[in-house]
């Protein structure tokens, strides 16, 4: 069973300009002043370290890096030719939203959906603030929608308005058509997955695998808290989002809530076995909190750990 309830508040599908803008600044300023500056300097210090970028081939000059030295042009050239490279500087973040049907679970405003939208802002935000680009990827069990990185508040813009309306054409799961999609990417990225991992037991190790080889990769787990431990209220209608089966549960009953908190706790393994296992950077985010907070935290622990302020 995917998720024990379904709530069936899904994405606005009006391209109304005026509520899209409405729901952008919500979106965006709903936190305390100064809390998304202070995301982007958490930010900041935790990105993988600046890279460098090719920029051109010359001939060999006194004073160059013999390291750099070409050798197949120089034996075609009959004379040493050097590459030249420059520091990048504009690094990419790269979101993987699940828009799946299990998602939409939990209460308007916080349900699992919302938090990652939300969660999903932020760090577009605080990367494109700091000069890096920003691109997502919504997923199902197929590309529901893509914006390639970039920068700019332009961008940005477009990347809000996809995040606000975008409607999933699919109820069902499937992480790695996203995951996938960054072997096409000659970039080095930041990836942030934003899921409720609920089949992490299935995901392909081998596609988590060669992503974690070529990016730096957190996996952010979205918690709704009901999903975790039944409250004693009798008979219970429990949907299968995905699915859209039925099953009447009574959870009056003592071993009805120890089995759904035990299926709760092995999801959970599960969720931890797969990063561990493939070199995921576990982040779990309950969505009864403000996704700011948490988010800033994360971060600036991170950049601790790497040596950062």
């Amino acid at each position: 069973m995917k998720t024990p309830a379904s709530d069936t508040t899904a994405r606005p599908t009006s391209a109304d300009a005026a509520a899209i803008v409405r729901q952008a600044r919500r979106l965006l300023f709903r936190v305390r002043r100064g809390a998304v500056a202070d995301l982007a300097g958490a930010y900041l210090g935790a990105r993988p370290g600046t890279g460098l970028a090719f920029s051109e081939l010359r001939a060999y000059e006194p004073g160059d890096d013999v390291r750099h030295i070409d050798w197949n042009v120089t034996a075609r050239q009959g004379k040493p030719y050097v590459r030249r490279f420059i520091e990048e500087r504009a690094l990419t973040l790269q979101l993987i939203i699940d828009v799946s049907a299990s998602l939409r679970f939990g209460p308007e405003g916080q349900s699992k959906a919302d938090r990652a939208m939300q969660a999903g802002a932020l760090l577009a935000t605080a990367a494109i603030q700091n000069g890096d680009r920003a691109g997502v990827i919504l997923v199902s069990d197929r590309i529901e929608a893509e914006l390639a990185p970039a920068g700019g508040a332009r961008h940005l813009a477009r990347l809000v308005r996809t995040l606000i309306v975008t409607p999933a054409a699919s109820r069902r799961t499937s992480l790695a058509v996203g995951i996938g999609r960054l072997k096409r990417r000659s970039r080095r990225a930041l990836v942030v997955v934003l899921s409720d991992f609920l089949d992490a037991g299935n995901e392909p190790i081998t596609v988590w695998n060669r992503a974690a080889r070529r990016n730096d990769v957190i996996a952010c787990r979205l918690i709704e808290p009901r999903e975790e431990a039944l409250p004693d209220a009798g008979l219970v209608r429990l949907t299968d989002a995905e699915i859209g089966t039925h099953r009447l549960v009574d959870t009056g009953s003592r071993k009805v809530r120890d089995a759904y908190a035990r299926a709760a706790e092995a999801r959970r393994v599960a969720f931890r076995k797969l990063c561990v296992t493939t070199g995921l950077t576990p982040f779990e985010l309950a969505t009864t909190d403000d996704p700011i907070g948490p988010l800033i935290r994360f971060f600036a622990e991170r950049a601790r750990s790497r040596g950062g302020p």
